[in-house]
């Protein structure tokens, strides 16, 4: 069961933005300030003639379920980077004064005053985390959601806060707000909460991370990293989702015409999968990894294929290495995190000093994600690549937006 449901916009959300900045510039907005933005936020009202139907369609295309034909806009201006916790709820309306908009909204006919509707929050700008209490565990259950995502949660029953990621100072969060036109969703046994919160593809969590808060923050710790992942554990990267990754990589080695690649962190190998499809073949192949599981699945899979291989063990192992043909490529997909301290120092031993090879791709999770486990602090180098811009030829980044978890991912196309 889940408290929290996340989904995606179905209409292209740059031209959603761009859309609704267009109709309501930031400069008709008005200031807002009550609990629980004590600092204040900006505010436009969206009426229903004035709420274009597309855009309106679009959501419920997103969702699945019909939304009321009003909603309004935030802008939180960077003064406020913290909405407090609290609960949507009728008497909580009545101490901050029950406004004509709030009649409009929250019921059809104006003369009566009932319950909030369910809040129906699209992202606009910078990403947010958002938490919901449980009621019945007085657990928290977390989001985090960015531009073009959708949330929806209970929140005239349920506890919640927003905090504001990615240079809260500096980036403002800003959002659509619209509310369901629906009871059925108020009743927590509904079939709709029995799907995960999240939309993406996901891989397999062990960890169990904290779900209580200590001096108003939430704790977190860093992702273990393992040298031992069965196949399921991250079959979300083998999923459409993230095919544009490796097909990336794919479209750079047939670019350069490479003949000679070895594949650091390979998996199951998912890139000669696209190289084939493509009808590239002409080349030699090393994929190495840690794992077990995946590679002898390749090992299978690839047996007939004499300019293929596959081998299980650690970079550390020189044996490992070895090919007797020259390299000219070197993939190096989300391994080099392993080495925090040094990465490029590793790269240019195996890339540079040992292979001799002209080119390299590398392949990383970005500092900031929007399909991410609050709780977890990412392990990332992407943001360390200035050696590498320096002593190399050429360094062409591709920054990737996918639907996965840590899609937000980093791939660069070194020419040494």
């Amino acid at each position: 069961m889940s408290i929290i449901r996340k989904f995606k916009l179905d209409y292209d959300w740059k031209e959603f933005v761009r859309e609704l900045d267009e109709l309501f510039p930031l400069d008709i907005y008005e200031e807002h300030i009550e609990h629980p933005n004590p600092l204040g936020i900006f505010y436009h009202n969206i009426s229903e003639e004035h709420f274009p139907q597309h855009l309106r369609e679009a959501i419920e295309r997103g969702i699945g379920y019909p939304i009321k034909k009003k909603g309004w806009m935030w802008d939180w201006r960077c003064q406020t980077t913290e909405l407090l916790e609290h609960v949507d709820t009728l008497s909580n309306a009545h101490m901050t004064g029950i406004s004509e908009w709030d009649k409009v909204v929250f019921e059809d006919d104006p003369s009566v005053f009932g319950r909030p509707p369910l809040t129906v929050n699209i992202a606009m700008e910078n990403d947010a985390h958002l938490y919901v209490m449980n009621n019945e565990t007085k657990e928290y259950e977390h989001c985090i959601y960015g531009p073009g995502d959708i949330v929806i949660f209970n929140n005239n029953t349920q506890k919640h806060g927003v905090f504001v990621l990615n240079e809260p100072d500096r980036i403002p969060r800003r959002a659509l707000n619209c509310y369901l036109d629906t009871d059925d969703l108020f009743d927590l046994d509904h079939e709709f909460w029995t799907h995960p919160t999240e939309y993406a593809p996901w891989p397999v969590i062990k960890t169990k991370l904290a779900t209580s808060k200590h001096n108003g923050k939430f704790k977190t710790q860093k992702v273990p990293l393992q040298t031992q992942y069965t196949f399921e554990d991250m079959a979300y990267l083998d999923t459409p989702e993230a095919y544009p990754m490796f097909e990336k990589q794919a479209d750079i080695i047939i670019e350069k015409q490479c003949k000679g690649i070895v594949d650091m962190g390979c998996r199951h190998g998912p890139v000669l999968d696209i190289l084939h499809s493509k009808g590239y073949t002409d080349f030699e192949y090393l994929g190495v990894d840690t794992s077990l599981e995946p590679i002898a699945i390749a090992q299978e899979k690839w047996k007939d294929y004499k300019n293929i291989e596959f081998r299980a063990g650690s970079w550390e192992n020189p044996v490992m290495l070895h090919v007797d043909w020259n390299v000219d490529q070197v993939i190096w997909s989300g391994v080099l995190l392993y080495r925090p301290d040094d990465h490029y120092e590793f790269f240019d031993k195996i890339t540079r000093q040992r292979y001799n090879s002209p080119n390299a791709i590398i392949q990383e999770p970005q500092p900031t994600q929007r399909h991410w486990k609050v709780g977890l602090e990412l392990n990332t180098i992407a943001n360390q690549m200035q050696e590498y811009k320096e002593a190399y030829k050429k360094f062409t980044e591709y920054h990737l937006d996918l639907e996965i978890f840590a899609g937000r991912r980093l791939v660069v196309d070194v020419t040494l």
